[in-house]
């Protein structure tokens, strides 16, 4: 035995030199796949840590606007470069007579404002500013500014990646408010107040979140002093606060998160249909009870994912759970270690499974590599006595589908560590139990020999060019350790 551990300690030296010369193009170990916004992302391997903080690699899904909240009167260039009216969006966006050198302006503050930068935003300010102390002055001027050209000023602080950007895309906002007596075409509308929450929501700052939650309550406020239709809070403005307050890190921020949930049943239910949740804003709390560590995350997690399902089944469509939230409610499952929790994240996998077997690629929840992945963890975690054999028919079936053409199973170097964590935790499991001498010993060398063989396949898969296969220090120390203590043990 201490001849493996050796061998072991070798190989993983002769190894890890052996990749530390490969700087790849795109993050090791990574593949690209599609978010539930059907950007392109990468799942990077090296982010992995076992434990607790398993998955963290994975993000919080981000609920993002499109590119602009400009409303429905704004101008773009289309390819030829021409300048034409963009076809109205919102039916309770009134129309603005603008002259032509307005919808010039307003196109060329647009079109500055696309940028993600630092310098974009102060430019798009002064340029609006200045024109608008032209108007107040007096001076001869045919341009207009008005609530698209000032949303588009907000815009440009939304994407800016200025410290303070968040705090100038406020002041634009104010700025509106203070104009709007003597101005009514700059008065605030959803689009405006939407890129100023967008701003919180994209700061780093302490305390951002909970600044994007003030304006979705003076929006929701000034709506119903007004009645202004314009200005009504729907659920992208809900969700986008939503996901600011689960990403937050704020103490309990899963918690409050949910409070803002009900806050949208609730006025769904009163009449307001426009607030009706859907699939976005719960996968965003679920995974921030995954990603919380609290006590009861897991089974919180499980009660909003039985609700949406349940909402489903009455007729609630948008509401459908997808993979993203069966993989985030199974992530806190493993993450909370109990007793019985990689049961309970099979449940979820089967349902997974036979909604896709009945729906097929349309129906949105397709078991992937992280849905087994996270299955196993939850064995390994809850430390069950058979999470190695479970761990390792998860495993096969993840190979068997991965040969009939299904890409989005084939196991990794994260579902193979998983599975060694899985082997182990049996060891330690069964060394509770009252068994002879003999039994203990021919069974820890199974659980050692498991562990080191599938940490070989692992090595051999990457050193034959399977990137996705490459073994972290974390899978190394994993078997080393592990034979250390068989050989300590029979010593």
């Amino acid at each position: 035995m201490l001849g493996r551990i050796i061998i072991v300690i070798g190989i993983t030296s002769i190894f890890l030199q052996h990749v530390s010369s490969y700087v790849p193009q795109v993050p090791l170990g990574s593949k690209p796949c599609k978010s539930s916004s059907g950007r392109i992302r990468h799942q990077t391997l090296s982010n992995f840590s076992i434990g607790k903080n398993y998955w963290h690699h994975q993000q919080p899904y981000s609920y993002r606007f499109s590119t602009s909240f400009l409303p429905a009167t704004e101008v773009v260039n289309d390819e030829e470069g021409e300048i034409k009216e963009e076809e109205e969006k919102k039916s309770t966006l009134p129309k603005m007579i603008v002259n032509k050198e307005t919808l010039a302006f307003n196109n060329k503050l647009n079109q500055l404002s696309q940028s993600f930068d630092k310098k974009s935003a102060p430019k798009v300010q002064e340029l609006l500013y200045q024109t608008m102390d032209d108007v107040i002055n007096g001076s001869e001027t045919k341009v207009q500014p008005n609530v698209v050209s000032f949303t588009a000023a907000i815009n440009a602080w939304a994407r800016s990646t200025d410290k303070r950007a968040a705090h100038h895309a406020e002041s634009g906002l104010k700025k509106m408010h203070n104009l709007c007596t003597t101005y009514p075409e700059i008065t605030p509308n959803a689009y405006a107040y939407n890129a100023a929450i967008t701003a919180w929501t994209r700061s780093r700052e302490r305390g951002a979140a909970k600044r994007a939650e003030k304006l979705l309550n003076q929006m929701w406020n000034y709506y119903e002093e007004t009645g202004d239709e314009n200005v009504k809070p729907d659920a992208r403005a809900f969700n986008t606060v939503v996901n600011a307050a689960a990403r937050s890190r704020e103490p309990k921020c899963a918690d409050w998160a949910a409070s803002i949930l009900e806050r949208m049943e609730h006025l769904y239910n009163a009449g307001h249909k426009e607030m009706q949740p859907d699939a976005l804003t719960f996968g965003a709390i679920i995974n921030a009870y995954a990603n919380s560590g609290e006590e009861d995350a897991s089974d919180r997690a499980a009660q909003l994912l039985q609700h949406m399902e349940s909402l489903y089944q009455f007729g609630y469509e948008g509401v459908k759970p997808n993979t993203f939230v069966y993989n985030s409610c199974m992530n806190a499952l493993a993450k909370s270690g109990k007793k019985g929790s990689g049961e309970r994240a099979e449940h979820f996998l089967k349902i997974m499974e036979q909604m896709y077997e009945e729906q097929g690629e349309d129906g949105g929840v397709k078991p992937d590599v992280i849905s087994y992945s996270t299955v196993i963890n939850a064995h390994a975690n809850g430390g069950g006595e058979d999470a190695g054999q479970r761990a390792d028919v998860f495993l096969k079936k993840m190979e068997q589908l991965y040969i009939k053409g299904d890409n989005a199973a084939k196991p990794n170097a994260i579902a193979y560590t998983a599975a060694i964590k899985a082997w182990i935790s049996t060891g330690k499991r069964r060394e509770s139990n009252k068994e002879t001498a003999n039994e203990e010993e021919d069974y820890l060398k199974t659980i050692a020999t498991r562990a080191e063989e599938l940490m070989m396949r692992m090595c051999l898969q990457y050193l034959a060019g399977d990137r996705s296969m490459k073994p972290s220090k974390v899978t190394f120390d994993l078997v080393s350790e592990t034979l250390r203590g068989v050989n300590d043990h029979l010593l």
